[in-house]
């Protein structure tokens, strides 16, 4: 049976994000053994597909009024099949029926759903075709609706009214109204839709019964827990159970800082590939791998200690009146790139933080409901376009620290087109944390990809790891920006990737912010903590437990590489670490909460760095701050620039953030234009934000800045060189 924690009415958002990610991978792995399909037939993972991306695009009730075809229903009950029981004979009935008739009956319903919301009575109406139980209607009903709408499958129905276990089935409408409620009432709780309430009831219950963590020499073993109470009327039908349980709570000074307890899964067999990619990674350099890994263990134990004693105070600090005073720049700099995480102090003024900070809650306030996790209480908002953030990313003070943060990076390719000397704007969301929130809580992470940092497409493509995966870490530079700019962080297309390089990650604070408030925690050792999460998949231990287990002499190189890669999975878009899976991070040790930060200090780290938030906001106020990253200006930059320019323009959610064909803040009083942001940061600030030309003739060094200047403009102002250009050719 599962876990309790993961029952529905326990899952925390943090768990559900990450039993979300591994859908993608699971369904890739089933469909890779599966031999169902026939010669000129999908595959499981054509089909799936088809069911959550091309169906919900031409289907989908914001989108579009076409009514499905029969050979669209066709295909989802394929999938159906495929995805769930086997039932050969379904497939001929539904062919029966006549196509206009199975058109005409799916719009009648879908016209019923669109007018009053009633999801029984639409399924009603289509189980008037010919092999359509409840069942199936709620796939066509889902697809239309993937926020509103579940899924009738088994595996929802054994985690959401089952608490997990299988139970008989009658596939009724009265269940599925059992199911649709027990949904409804997770959707509104944690803030998702329906459709990966279905997702993740797939992976608990297909993954504890396929003992997914097997393949991993030190998984942990099974917790024992009590069992749910469960309708005795029902008579279970007995699986085995593999998810684990890690229960110590870490504390720092007092206040849980950061949760380590959530159950840890193990990892799962990636598609084979992976174990070709593993091997090929070190292939030839197999003896100074395994070297470089013994020393990197004695580094990190060393480090361990170092960290554990000196806790919060390692994090380096800056006040804004010094970042010209050479003598403390060069001491903060040093231990900013050992450390991958700082604070600037007093970027702006405490009241004029404040300030933002009200403008965005007036804002709210004055203009219709915005979507926000968690849905039924938002607390991080999906808004960008607030008077508060324009002015925020369009203050001087804050593009010139920008400047000054990024120029701790270089590049060792001169002819690099990369800019620190010209701060990009990214629009992020606000988050305005409550006192007592579990909801924003997230474990330690890195952001940026996952299974990308091992493949030759994501981060080989620029060799941002080569001198890792060459058994050399100690070489290894992670300021380097010119490997960074052929990286492509996001190959599965997974959600909540970022599109701009961004050289820090970053947030401006609202508020005052203790330790153990809905604040930030950090293992400040960024050089290790990358070489180690990337030379972990290729070692395990001779013995998966005993005093001696974190020592050296404990873990061998595998002969035969597998496919696990500790923490990471195709699409999920993070980098997952526990004490677990990376035991000789001792993160129970090594995750520090930041220091106290006052409203306009400003919280920088490298992308690489490991962070997390708060598993509790334990404070007695809001835990507010801006989103604000800091980025160079690149080619790439500039193309999701212009993007991003028009969504501002438009009112639009900001590109990496657009779904279901929202209008974000289209009808939003107040909403600032081009005038505030000139207003707010005058020429630095337009150009920031893609609203004037980069001047070309000064403000560069060399050449390659001088290029990029000009590329960037060509991007962000192709008319003006049309013009420039066709002047030209009438000189000539």
């Amino acid at each position: 049976m599962l876990n309790q924690n993961l029952l529905p009415k326990h899952i925390s958002l943090g768990q559900f994000r990450k039993l979300l990610g591994r859908y993608e991978s699971l369904i890739e792995s089933i469909s890779s053994t599966n031999i169902a399909a026939k010669p000129n037939e999908k595959t499981l993972l054509e089909l799936d597909r088809f069911r959550y991306h091309d169906a919900v695009n031409t289907y989908r009730l914001e989108e579009s009024k076409q009514s499905m075809t029969l050979n669209d229903v066709k295909t989802l009950v394929d999938w159906k099949l495929r995805h769930g029981k086997s039932r050969p004979t379904l497939m001929k009935l539904v062919s029966s029926n006549d196509d206009a008739f199975a058109e005409s009956t799916i719009r009648e319903a879908i016209d019923e759903y669109r007018n009053n919301s009633d999801a029984s009575k639409a399924l009603s109406t289509i189980t008037k075709l010919k092999g359509i139980g409840p069942a199936t209607a709620s796939l066509l009903l889902s697809v239309h609706d993937p926020h509103g709408v579940i899924f009738f499958s088994d595996e929802a129905f054994y985690w959401l009214c089952c608490n997990g276990q299988k139970f008989p089935i009658k596939y009724n409408i009265k269940e599925y109204q059992e199911l649709s409620t027990a949904s409804q009432e997770l959707t509104k709780r944690l803030g998702v839709d329906a459709v990966d309430v279905e997702k993740v009831a797939y992976v608990l219950i297909n993954e504890g019964a396929s003992d997914a963590t097997s393949g991993d020499a030190e998984a942990a073993s099974p917790s024992d827990v009590k069992p749910a109470r469960v309708d005795p009327s029902r008579k279970p039908v007995k699986r085995k159970s593999n998810i684990s349980n890690d229960a110590t709570d870490q504390q720092t000074q007092g206040v849980m800082a950061v949760d380590l307890s959530q159950p840890d899964f193990g990892p799962i067999p990636l598609p084979e590939r992976f174990a070709k990619i593993k091997r090929k990674l070190i292939a030839g350099n197999e003896k100074a791998v395994a070297d470089s890994f013994y020393r990197l263990l004695s580094r990190l134990r060393k480090e361990a200690e170092r960290i554990e004693t000196a806790r919060s105070d390692i994090i380096p600090s800056i006040d804004y009146l010094d970042i010209h005073d050479p003598s403390k720049v060069a001491i903060f700099r040093d231990a900013l790139k050992e450390r991958g995480v700082a604070i600037i102090r007093r970027v702006v003024p405490s009241n004029v933080a404040v300030a933002w900070k009200e403008e965005t809650q007036e804002y709210l306030r004055h203009n219709p409901p915005i979507k926000g996790i968690p849905q039924h209480d938002p607390q991080l908002y999906e808004l960008f376009w607030s008077p508060g953030q324009v002015r925020a990313r369009a203050d001087s003070r804050l593009l010139e620290v920008q400047r000054f943060i990024m120029r701790v990076w270089h590049s060792n390719n001169e002819d690099a087109l990369v800019s620190s000397n010209h701060a990009v704007a990214y629009a992020d969301r606000i988050r305005m944390r409550k006192p007592g929130d579990t909801s924003l809580a997230s474990g330690p992470h890195i952001d940026n990809g996952s299974v990308e940092r091992w493949e030759s497409d994501g981060y080989g493509r620029a060799g941002a790891y080569a001198k890792i995966f060459q058994g050399r870490w100690e070489e290894y530079d992670p300021w380097d920006s010119d490997t960074r700019l052929r990286v492509t962080p996001d190959l599965y297309n997974g959600a909540g990737s970022c599109s701009m390089f961004r050289m820090f990650q970053g947030w401006l604070s609202l508020s005052s912010i203790p330790p153990g408030s809905g604040s930030l925690l950090a293992c400040p050792m960024l050089q290790l903590t990358t070489a180690y999460l990337l030379l972990r998949p290729f070692f395990c231990p001779r013995f998966k437990s005993g005093p001696n287990f974190l020592h050296e002499d404990n873990w061998n190189l595998h002969v035969a590489q597998n496919s696990i890669i500790q923490g990471a999975v195709p699409g999920s878009g993070i980098q997952e670490l526990s004490d677990a899976l990376h035991p000789h991070l001792r993160l129970n040790k090594t995750m520090v909460p930041i220091p106290r930060v006052e409203p306009g200090d400003y919280v920088l780290w490298h992308p690489d760095a490991v962070h997390a938030a708060d598993a509790i906001h334990a404070g007695a106020s809001d835990s507010s701050v801006l989103y604000i990253p800091a980025c160079p200006l690149t080619q790439t930059n500039a193309l999701y620039l212009a993007r991003q320019r028009k969504a501002f323009l438009l009112g639009d959610p900001a590109p990496d953030f657009e779904s279901g064909g929202r209008r974000g803040e289209r009808e939003y009083l107040g909403r600032p234009g081009v005038q505030d942001v000139n207003d707010a940061g005058g020429e630095e600030g337009l150009r920031s934000m893609g609203l004037l030309p980069w001047d070309e003739k000064s403000g560069y060094a060399d050449k390659a800045e001088a290029e990029l200047l000009r590329l960037a403009n060509g991007i962000l102002f192709p008319d003006r060189y049309d013009m420039m250009a066709r002047r030209g050719a009438k000189r000539l």
